[in-house]
């Protein structure tokens, strides 16, 4: 196909001289949850089709994970779990944290449940173990975000804003927030048109930075274990996944963004490697000046 000389030879129009960048972070959530989440988003990683991922810490895989990630050169966030949703696939805390426990020792399920029996300081405890497991793997870390939904805004703010590491989570002031000019979630768009749609999201974008949200995963029996098919969450354990997978590794989306000059990028890690002592915390701290 012949460049007309307003279009490119895809067809569609190139950025105009002159007109502000557009670029999107294309974000892949889960990292670590299990090895088919964590090989579905290495593999679009390394097609060009992701450009940075959140690791859940306390998950199963979350270890290989970190290790491959550092070794392919894929930027990493921290996905802050209080939570874990799945019957077949449990995480727990890596601290002691009773009251974020349920029966079988894994976080508990349901966010109405954490807020009733969940003690704060336990909470904050947990969260700064999870950024000091992945910071002392050394992995420096972009950003964060909670895994399935917010426990404190307050919370996550004022770590926020003392580890000087941005969240995706709309949190208050002192807390840093990403600043994105939009942020969209492919795993939400509809099954069978899911490409489609990310092509018309790619085509829609102005400039600015934008997020592009999903969660691939490697189409993979472990996929079907998460949860039993009766379950609400039964389309999130593998067929929101697969497809997500799919409509990043269509050629299309690639060949679009670069038709209309759509820069792909990742956040940038923070300025400077957050230390041990930096995600210690006030209490543990004390502990440590008690005790030397």
């Amino acid at each position: 196909m012949e460049r007309s000389s307003s279009g490119t030879a895809t067809g569609e129009p190139a950025r105009p001289a002159g007109r502000p960048p557009t670029r999107l972070i294309v974000q892949a959530d889960d990292y670590g949850a299990c090895r088919a989440v964590s090989d579905g988003v290495l593999r679009c990683f390394r097609a060009g089709a992701v450009t940075q991922a959140s690791v859940i810490v306390p998950a199963g895989d979350a270890p290989r994970a970190t290790a491959a990630a550092l070794a392919a050169g894929l930027p990493l966030g921290a996905h802050l779990a209080l939570l874990c949703e799945w019957e077949g696939l449990r995480w727990a805390p890596l601290t002691a944290a009773p009251s974020l426990r349920a029966a079988d020792g894994g976080f508990h399920d349901d966010l109405g449940v954490l807020r009733a029996r969940g003690v704060a300081a336990e909470a904050e405890e947990e969260l700064r173990a999870q950024v000091r497991a992945v910071t002392e793997a050394g992995v420096r870390l972009t950003h964060t975000e909670s895994h399935v939904q917010v426990y404190d805004t307050e919370l996550l703010a004022r770590l926020s804003a003392e580890w000087g590491l941005p969240s995706r989570d709309p949190v208050p002031a002192p807390g840093l927030c990403l600043g994105l000019d939009s942020l969209w979630h492919l795993s939400v768009q509809e099954l069978r048109h899911k490409t489609e749609a990310l092509l018309d999201h790619v085509r829609s974008l102005g400039p600015g930075t934008h997020m592009v949200v999903a969660h691939p995963a490697e189409d993979h029996p472990e996929l079907l274990t998460l949860c039993s098919p009766d379950s609400r969450r039964w389309k999130w354990a593998r067929d929101i996944r697969v497809s997500d997978t799919e409509a990043l590794l269509d050629p299309r989306f690639l060949e679009l963004c670069a038709a209309r000059g759509v820069e792909l990028m990742a956040l940038p890690p923070t300025g400077a490697a957050i230390t041990a002592q930096a995600v210690r915390g006030p209490a543990q701290a004390r502990s440590r000046r008690a005790t030397s």
